[in-house]
């Protein structure tokens, strides 16, 4: 029995040749309902005869639009099952469906429905399949070889660190729709598509990155790749991506410094609250430590991440620090500004609560690194610190992602205002600069550490580069005074203004799965 459903009447059945004589009959009878009626196929989803007054055509309703598949006086219901098979398969494999529907309906008009021949004309068999190999070498190359290739060739002119960062916004999950589909077929409506994808599922400044670095990518190909990768043989209008894929998006200039009561709060609250849910591990001793450190010196995360245990050693007070227990950071030339060494002295002061916080690892005297891992012999990453600030304020990340969970926005609750790692920069140099030591600032923050050398030659050197007159180890020692003088006065006020609040309470963490015992949170 036929249900309403919109303009069209519905009926569901396995379809057969007597469908197709039913609705020849309602049609020449004029008994058509409405503005028409859809027999749906029980034995091939989304496969539909749609009737109407004036004619019956097949249809194919897939997730993000509907395909003409032929006439059914042309069409039989085994051929309209397999044409829709073919049509689903292409878009399993990231092609456009259409151009070969298209030929398919009109070879089976030209031949009197000769199925065979019209399936052939719209889906050639493939005699051997082209290997990724072959297809990169000698084209035309798939959206997902144009990502490839083209990020390999970007790799070089990227920093090490910030490389999956940039690949990441062309690998966004948005972009799978079309990873199968040749360059040349891409069209603007797919690329509008992803980028308002994007935008929904991320943000506008994530869209904006996406589509400049795709922009460069597709001129890459056009000026130097357009035979291989078969822009050269497209039917859309070339280059449309110049005008035809844009967003308008300007990013804000980011001025926040955040004052010494925020950070110094930030470092008691995640001292307060290791473990920050029920399915998350207690922040690790690397990781405050690291997280300290940072705060401490205003040093990027990536140099912070890599140093070792050997790149500290004990500065004499005759280097032009002012008194007894400071040590020093020596990180080798490389990848640092001006390809020099740079050197910061730091007060026993840091060294204290860096030293407390790590004396927690058991593994700490058997890792290379200075801030060890919990996982195996290596370091605590760089994005641990932003990870750790993101779960503070109730967010998650995941991968280039971060969404809102509902976790305790434990920012939100003390009044710290949202800050980055790299804000801790802003924050010396506003400090310093207010206390007439504007140069102290630039000489801590001026230089970018990096990867470290061989380590026997390093040894070799920081005692000479402790009296290298270009470190300015006394300028640097008097702004560190100060700073971590500040920070560690303000975190003293803040642990003992949580200290006085109630103790957090502490949850039962869910089980994972049968036949293990049931966790709580340390």
């Amino acid at each position: 029995m036929a249900a309403s459903r919109g303009s069209y009447a519905r009926e569901r059945a396995r379809l057969t040749a007597e469908h197709l004589k039913k609705a020849r009959r309602m049609i020449d009878g004029g008994t058509v309902p409405g503005r028409g009626i859809d027999f749906c196929d029980d034995a091939f989803p989304g496969l539909v005869l749609r009737v109407t007054p004036a004619a019956g055509n097949w249809i194919l309703k897939l997730r993000m639009s509907t395909l003409r598949l032929g006439d059914m006086g042309s069409v039989s219901v085994a051929a309209a099952r397999e044409a829709a098979a073919r049509a689903r398969l292409d878009v399993k494999d990231g092609r456009d469906p259409r151009q070969d529907v298209r030929v398919y309906a009109h070879a089976m008009v030209t031949t009197g429905g000769d199925h065979e021949t019209a399936a052939d004309a719209a889906w050639p068999v493939e005699v051997e399949r082209q290997s990724d190999e072959d297809r990169r070498r000698h084209g035309p190359w798939e959206w997902r070889d144009l990502v490839d290739l083209f990020l390999e060739e970007k790799r070089s002119d990227l920093d090490p660190g910030y490389f999956p960062a940039y690949a990441s916004y062309l690998r966004h999950k948005a972009f799978d729709r079309i990873a199968r589909r040749p360059v040349r077929e891409v069209t603007a409506t797919d690329l509008q598509g992803i980028r308002n994808t994007i935008v929904a599922e991320n943000s506008k400044s994530a869209a904006a990155r996406a589509v400049r670095q795709g922009r460069e990518m597709m001129d890459w190909a056009w000026s130097q790749h357009s035979g291989v990768s078969g822009l050269a043989k497209a039917t859309e209008k070339w280059p449309l991506w110049r005008d035809q894929w844009t967003i308008r998006y300007k990013p804000g200039k980011r001025r926040h410094a955040p004052e010494i009561d925020e950070l110094a709060r930030t470092l008691a609250v995640a001292e307060r609250y290791r473990t920050l849910g029920q399915t998350e591990h207690a922040t690790a001793p690397g990781t405050l430590a690291m997280l300290w450190f940072t705060v401490l010196t205003g040093q990027r995360t990536g140099a912070v991440a890599e140093t070792a245990r050997s790149d500290v050693a004990p500065i004499p007070e005759d280097a032009g620090v002012p008194g007894p227990g400071w040590r020093a950071v020596t990180w080798s030339a490389g990848v640092m500004k001006e390809d020099r060494p740079f050197v910061l002295p730091l007060p026993p002061g840091a060294w204290y609560v860096i030293d407390r916080v790590l004396a927690e690892d058991p593994d700490r005297e058997t890792n290379r690194w200075l801030f060890p891992s919990i996982r195996g012999d290596g370091h605590v990453g760089q994005g641990a610190l932003n990870a750790l600030l993101y779960r503070l304020r109730g967010k998650k990340v995941t991968g280039s992602t971060v969404t809102a969970r509902p976790l305790v926005d434990y920012f939100g609750i003390h009044g710290i205002r949202p800050w980055t790692l790299h804000d801790v920069r802003r924050a010396i140099t506003t400090y310093l600069s207010d206390h007439r030591l504007g140069g102290a600032a630039s000489a801590i923050l001026d230089h970018e550490a990096g990867v470290t050398e061989d380590e026997r030659d390093r040894r070799s050197a920081v005692t000479r580069l402790h009296y290298d007159r270009s470190q300015r180890i006394p300028l640097k020692s008097e702004g560190m005074a100060l700073w971590v003088a500040a920070v560690l006065e303000a975190y003293e006020n803040e642990r003992a203004a949580l200290a006085a609040l109630p103790a957090p309470v502490t949850r039962e963490r869910t089980k994972r799965g049968p036949g293990r015992a049931q966790q709580t949170a340390p």
